[in-house]
């Protein structure tokens, strides 16, 4: 499941005391696994992490690792996530530790890299050598088995909450009232929209189906009151209201706007995740037994084709919530 993570640019020109070469390919197997989703963020800690890796890079020694390490440099691309600079720009590798705490003070991500150099100083950092083992990414497995608690949630949500502009977010189980599935729609509105400045904010699109005994204009009504606070604060958030029994499975799409030719916004699907089951707040208790909260994270790709198989579909109502 998503993980954000923030390399040193020493860790990334680190060699382990090994041949480097043999770092890089591990590096790589764990950021691109083979037949498997990635599930690593990179996260650029202001405009001179990238200047800063690059140039810890090329100043590699030997020839194989520094060739190896560029091309692997290039392909991290793909993973890249932005975060502000909170302090002064970075020089050596404590310094850029001390610089990725701070902003982990401010939004937590799951952990920071270190080169062999530098002995990690709290549990918010671990080395590239422990980076690299089988042990190290058990956590972040996919599918992950996730409590139905928000604390639980947290911990695979806040990096897309953190790293979106857009989400749509459909849950079969919403009435109107304060103690459904509307408790993670909520804790999902906080994590993204929370944020310190420097960090993007998000529009969600709230998906529910009608419900028995409850006509939309109260099922409208219902989650728009219990939405109001937020809304009153300025996040932008769509209400879409599907037939009952649309849809049943609970899903997550989110992505990025990217700019077209034109200069257009337009939104990009970057991640798509599965849920069995949501917190729904006091009542998870009485549910605690249950087994198999499965949360599945799916390719790029399949989040653009899920994203087009929604957009055909003309649902019964959506409106931005005012």
């Amino acid at each position: 499941m998503l993980a954000e993570f923030l390399f040193t640019p020493d860790a990334l020109a680190d060699d382990d005391g090994r041949n480097g070469s043999d770092v890089i390919r591990e590096l790589e197997q764990c950021l691109f696994p083979f037949r498997s989703v990635p599930i690593a963020l990179l996260c650029k800690l202001g405009d001179q992490w990238e200047i800063a890796a690059s140039g810890r890079v090329a100043r590699i020694k030997n020839h194989n690792h520094r060739t190896n390490a560029m091309a692997m440099l290039q392909k991290l691309s793909q993973l890249y996530v932005g975060r502000p600079l909170t302090a002064p720009q970075a020089k050596t590798e404590i310094e850029w530790v001390n610089s990725a705490l701070n902003s982990v003070s401010q939004v937590p991500l799951d952990k920071i890299i270190v080169s062999s150099n530098t002995t990690p100083m709290s549990n918010a950092v671990a080395s590239l050598k422990d980076f690299v083992t089988e042990e190290f990414w058990k956590p972040f497995e996919n599918p992950r088995l996730v409590g139905r608690d928000p604390n639980s949630q947290e911990k695979v949500l806040r990096a897309i909450c953190t790293h979106s502009d857009w989400m749509i977010l459909r849950l079969p189980q919403i009435r109107g009232g304060s103690d459904d599935e509307i408790v993670t729609v909520k804790q999902i509105v906080k994590l993204s929209n929370k944020l310190p400045p420097g960090f993007r904010k998000m529009e969600i699109d709230v998906q529910v189906c009608m419900q028995k005994n409850i006509s939309e204009g109260n099922l409208f009504g219902g989650i728009a009151s219990e939405l109001c606070t937020f809304v009153n604060q300025g996040i932008r958030i769509r209400l879409t209201i599907w037939p009952e029994k649309h849809f049943v499975n609970r899903e997550l799409i989110a992505g990025e706007l990217a700019k077209t030719s034109t200069g257009d916004l337009v939104p990009r699907p970057l991640w798509y995740i599965t849920m069995t089951h949501v917190s729904v707040g006091s009542r998870d208790a009485a549910n605690a037994g249950e087994a198999g909260n499965t949360w599945s994270l799916f390719s790029r790709q399949k989040a653009f084709e899920r994203h087009q198989q929604l957009s055909v579909d003309k649902p019964i109502r959506s409106e931005l919530l005012k």
